[in-house]
């Protein structure tokens, strides 16, 4: 029972701490620093927190080097590390950093003891103002490792020497305050490579150590714990205040980002159960529903998933494929093309909307319906001149035509759009925005509560930016009940209707590399969708498409808990990324979404599905 209380207690104070703790490249430290290509100056020029130096007496001078063997006449302690220091303080007015993020050498001692810390103390003395707090409060702080004099000899050395001390070892009061670091050999605990997770076994011993050191007020640090990101995050999450790595770029790349890939508790959303009693079958689909997910890929959805607690609408399709999405000019598709493909069936050139790659414009797919009295349209959570709206109603060679595609909207065979861009709207039609699409026929509302979709005719909804934002900043359920409203005025003539939804957003997540700002996006799109499910299963001849026009960011989903809804990525790039992407069907049809197969076959088999023709 007593050990029982002890874990559960070391439990709580390792995941208190943990979460409560923020992490900086003020936490990073440079293992072995001197093995860098550029000793002392990759790490500082990243900024972190911690920089290691073995020395070596020898022949009276400090050499830096691992082993006897690899000590080299010019790789002094004075070259590699006090100069640089000198230098730093030199170019930041003072400071080691110009934030003013504290600096520290972990200056682990190789030779004997007393008579190397003696030298390094002769050798620093006339250099005070650059370490000793007392003179400077940024100075940068000496921490001693390795072989030290004993405890009660340290006392004896100058005050502008710290301590790197250990987990079983007891400081008086008179030298307590010189410990600036608690560390030991990871080995000990665990012989965890850093891939997968811990033994549970292992795992108690790393969180005892760590418990027991925070207990007595010290930050704590491992040695030879595994440079891998799986690890850096690990020892985050058990409350490890010092993170080493043999990989400084590595470790700055976690510690700057682990706020925008770290995501948890979002609000979540409950997940409708069709009756898939319409689902594979051979009737014609009198309505056809696409939903893209821009950039949205496998982990995408994933990490909805999880954040969702294990439940996603889209996860309830049974009917599954992937699509290949390379345009004719590149390897990876922007959404111009891979839109185009989808609205018109033929592969082509990024940026281009509505053209085959010989720059003719080609129909799409509202085009092709209207001439059969079908209703189309497409909404939105971002511009309506966005590329994967526009290569439904547009044709030109380059995506940032918007002036042209405002133009090519008003006269478009849509009987429905909505989605933002008021503010460009207004900027590109000439004259009175209303007045304008008036005299076109269309309908036009700037307030999705004032659209009444119990009229017919020609429709824009063109809300303001602040509207149509994301759901970080407030968007709120705009894209749900857009597309109830859409789906009241499409169906009403009762001839079928095509309608287009984009979660434009998710896309937004993976270019700024912001795993919580895409998993909210995700999670409003995946909400939209059981909407749509519900519609379906009412109606028994729509047919539900859920796919991607490419994957942005390539993201991997590093680490996460589905119970609590949280997770952490990593993602490889800013850019679009060639994997190939999901596509999910549901309703009469959707088993002719299997396969692996081209992006532009999606509109074909749209078309098979409606029984129509190009």
């Amino acid at each position: 029972m007593k050990k029982i209380i002890l874990l559960c207690s070391v439990w709580l104070s390792v995941n208190t701490y943990a979460q409560t703790k923020t992490y900086t490249l003020a936490n990073a430290h440079s293992h072995n620093d001197y093995e860098r290509k550029m000793p002392f100056y990759q790490a500082a020029a990243l900024q972190f927190g911690y920089i290691e130096a073995d020395i070596h007496l020898k022949d009276g001078q400090l050499y830096v080097a691992h082993d006897n063997k690899d000590i080299r006449f010019n790789r002094t302690f004075t070259s590699l590390y006090l100069e640089p220091v000198i230098r730093q303080f030199a170019l930041n007015d003072g400071k080691a950093y110009a934030d003013n993020t504290p600096l520290r050498l972990l200056v682990d001692i190789k030779t004997a003891g007393i008579p190397t810390l003696q030298a390094l103390q002769t050798l620093l003395a006339p250099y005070r103002q650059y370490f000793d707090p007392s003179v400077n409060p940024h100075a940068v702080q000496i921490i001693l490792s390795g072989n030290l004099p004993p405890v009660s000899a340290w006392s004896d050395f100058d005050k502008m020497f710290f301590f790197d001390g250990r987990p079983d070892s007891t400081y008086p009061a008179a030298v307590k305050q010189r410990v600036a670091l608690v560390s030991n050999d990871f080995h000990l605990y665990s012989k965890w490579n850093g891939k997968g997770t811990f033994l549970p076994a292992e795992l108690e011993k790393v969180k005892e150590v760590i418990a027991k050191v925070h207990q007595q007020g010290f930050p704590f640090r491992f040695w030879g714990a595994p440079s891998a990101r799986t690890c850096y995050y690990k020892l985050m999450d058990l409350g490890v205040d010092v993170i080493g790595t043999d990989y400084p770029e590595d470790l700055a790349d976690v510690l700057k980002n682990t706020a925008a890939t770290t995501t948890g508790n979002l609000p979540t959303h409950a997940v409708y159960t069709p009756t898939f009693a319409s689902d594979a079958t051979r009737v014609k689909s009198k309505n056809v529903i696409l939903f893209i997910g821009d950039g949205t890929g496998l982990a995408e959805m994933f990490a909805g998933y999880t954040a969702n607690k294990g439940a996603l609408n889209l996860f309830q399709m049974r009917q599954l494929g992937l699509s290949k999405t390379a345009s004719t000019d590149n390897y990876h598709t922007d959404s111009a093309a891979g839109a185009t493909a989808l609205s018109g069936g033929t592969k082509t050139n990024n940026r281009e909307i509505g053209m085959d790659n010989t720059y003719h414009a080609i129909p799409v797919i509202p085009e092709i319906l209207a001439a059969k009295g079908i209703a189309s349209g497409v909404i939105v959570t971002e511009e309506i001149t966005g590329a994967t709206p526009a290569a439904f109603y547009g044709h030109t060679a380059d995506r940032d035509n918007t002036q042209t595609l405002h133009q090519q909207l008003i006269a478009s065979k849509l009987q429905l759009a909505v989605g933002g861009g008021k503010e460009d709207m207004a900027r590109d039609i000439k004259g009175d925005l209303r007045q304008t699409l008036a005299q076109s026929g269309i309908r036009f509302y700037d307030d999705l509560n004032a659209w009444d979709a119990a009229t017919q005719g020609r429709t824009l909804v063109i809300l303001s930016d602040k509207t149509v934002t994301s759901m970080r900043d407030g968007r709120g359920a705009y894209l749900k009940e857009a597309l109830k409203k859409a789906l009241q005025q499409l169906n009403a003539s009762g001839k079928g209707f095509f309608l287009m939804v984009e979660g434009s957003r998710i896309d937004h997540g993976g270019h700024h590399n912001d795993l919580d700002y895409l998993v909210r996006e995700m999670l409003d799109f995946d909400d939209t969708i059981g909407e749509a499910l519900r519609f379906a299963d009412k109606d028994k001849q729509t047919t539900i498409i859920v796919t991607a026009d490419h994957e942005t960011g390539g993201l991997a989903l590093m680490d996460g808990n589905i119970a609590n809804g949280t997770l952490r990525g990593h993602f490889a790039t800013n850019d679009h990324t060639g994997i190939p992407v999901m596509v999910f069907a549901y309703g009469p049809n959707s088993q002719e979404f299997q396969g692996v197969y081209e992006n532009n076959e999606i509109f074909k088999k749209i078309l098979r599905a409606m029984n129509l023709k190009r």
